[in-house]
């Protein structure tokens, strides 16, 4: 009796509670607060019930899934194998260094202080380029032993916090001090290009030109000269009767001479050597990388082709750089080279072996642009108009846009997501394949950054965020459905069990 007594009590005071909570949820003007708490999404859980909600970052299989005889444990009882603990530790070449300082923290900011220029590599023993680069880098410290500056180097394994604090993020990284203040050092790394790049950080900006020998001199230890005419020397094919001053820029390119015909003023001439120092093309490789993208202008044309079509197209490359020196740097990328033009052309999404002419901003987003058609100089130059002046439509590296996409779920590839995603009519539910990231990205407001649905990956979870998120208003109508004949055993049961519950009360 007690029992029935206490079901009965709690039955009523779940009926009560279940009529005064409506009035509970209600403001002060006797407003509901949040209308989907009243909106009947049982539907929505019927259909979900019959998969088991997910958390929204799981996608890994289950332990048990890897039970049973697929695997055979044999497999796995020699992994001792692979252990090399007893091994030898890798050993660093011999190298005559005796002219590199050792720098370590204890000694590092009392070094730099105490001397005005010094050159500093960091570097970790099992780099191999670290490696590439210790015999030219000691070879350059002996030659300029005897003037003033050093050469230095930090083991960035061992001085990890040192690194650290100098935002040294790969191997070998170069900085020049100069008076305390480092800058990351540009050129190549050799130990000519060393010696040549530090002689001119540390020696007089100008050299007095005054007979053939030093003209030759000058020619044969630089790739490139500004020469200014103060007086009456005539050198270079330069027209004696030019009027002076006169400046040309020297380079040991297919430009060979760039002539000034400005002012001679100070902002004038630096505009000029740099908007002329540069290659009309780069080619390139491993060791002109650094001037390509620590160029302070952004901005790129590349042209990717096979060192057979290069003859035929590279000179209109080059024509076409002439008309937007000082605006962008043109790069050309040898297609068959597999050391450094594969790995270029992968990066950019780049296939076959047709020519092909791509702009890149080099900045952080790293846009893509790539020019369609047949590669002519009249083309190139309206690309690259185009390209400085924002007009172009970005490059993606896509799969095709598929045939037909009516279905209720869109695919979406590079090339139509601009047409769907960036909609601005529609809000958009986005997917991304192979990742577990779904993106929303609001109507009407897709020119800031999507939102990150951070709830589980239920319907209605789902629909919940869709609805509180979408800029477009929306409610989900019950679909009709025509409810299945119950069986005769399954209704006698439910009778059954109906009046069990009726005796029980």
């Amino acid at each position: 009796m007690s029992a029935r007594f206490i079901i009965l009590l709690s039955l009523t005071t779940l009926l009560l509670f279940s009529i005064l909570s409506p009035s509970l949820s209600k403001t002060e003007n006797g407003k509901v607060e949040n209308d989907d708490d009243d909106e009947d999404l049982s539907f929505l859980e019927d259909a979900s019930d019959k998969n088991d909600a997910v958390p929204h970052d799981h996608h890994y299989p289950d332990s048990d899934q890897f039970e049973g005889d697929d695997i055979d444990n044999d497999d796995f009882e020699n992994y001792s194998d692979f252990d090399d603990s007893e091994s030898d530790p890798y050993k660093e070449p011999e190298i005559d260094d005796k002219d590199v300082v050792v720098l370590k923290e204890r000694n590092f900011s009392d070094f730099i202080e105490n001397h005005k220029f010094v050159m500093v590599e960091f570097y970790a023993p099992w780099c191999g380029h670290c490696q590439a680069l210790a015999p030219e880098y000691a070879a350059a410290a002996t030659e300029l032993k005897g003037e003033d500056v050093a050469l230095a180097k930090v083991d960035a394994t061992e001085d990890s916090e040192l690194a650290q604090e100098y935002d040294v993020q790969g191997f070998p990284t170069v900085y020049f001090f100069v008076d305390g203040v480092h800058k990351p050092y540009p050129g190549q790394r050799t130990k000519d290009a060393i010696v040549t790049w530090i002689k001119k950080k540390i020696g007089p900006g100008i050299y007095n030109i005054t007979t053939l020998d030093d003209a030759e001199r000058v020619l044969t230890s630089d790739s490139k000269v500004v020469l200014g005419y103060i007086n009456s020397l005539v050198l270079f094919h330069l027209d004696p009767k030019v009027k002076r001053p006169a400046l040309v820029l020297i380079k040991n390119e297919a430009e060979k001479l760039n002539y000034f015909d400005g002012n001679f003023s100070k902002s004038e001439i630096v505009e000029f050597v740099f908007a002329n120092k540069l290659p009309l093309v780069t080619t390139f490789t491993r060791e002109s990388a650094p001037s390509i993208f620590e160029s302070p202008i952004k901005k790129q044309l590349l042209l990717f082709a096979t060192s057979n079509d290069s003859g035929k197209v590279l000179p209109i490359f080059q024509e076409a750089a002439k008309f937007f020196k000082g605006k962008l740097v043109f790069v050309y990328v040898e297609l068959d080279n597999e050391d450094v033009g594969k790995p270029v052309a992968d990066y950019f999404g780049i296939t076959g072996n047709a020519p092909t002419v791509l702009a890149y901003t080099g900045n952080n987003d790293g846009q893509k642009f790539v020019l369609d058609g047949e590669l002519t100089l009249e083309k190139i130059k309206t690309f690259g108009e185009e390209f400085l002046e924002d007009r172009l439509k970005p490059f993606f590296k896509s799969d095709p846009v598929p045939e037909t996409n009516d279905g209720d779920v869109k695919i979406v590839v590079g090339n139509n997501f601009d047409e769907i995603v960036l909609d601005e009519s529609k809000d958009v539910l986005l997917e991304a394949d192979g990742f577990p990231t779904i993106l929303f990205f609001p109507a009407g407001n897709k020119s800031f950054d999507p939102l990150t649905v951070d709830t589980d990956r239920t319907v209605v979870a789902l629909y919940k965020f869709i609805k509180k998120h979408a800029s477009i208003p929306f409610k989900l109508q019950k679909p009709a459905s025509t409810p299945k004949p119950e069986s005769s055993d399954t209704k006698g049961s439910q009778e059954s069990s109906t009046n069990d519950v009726k005796d029980e009360l």
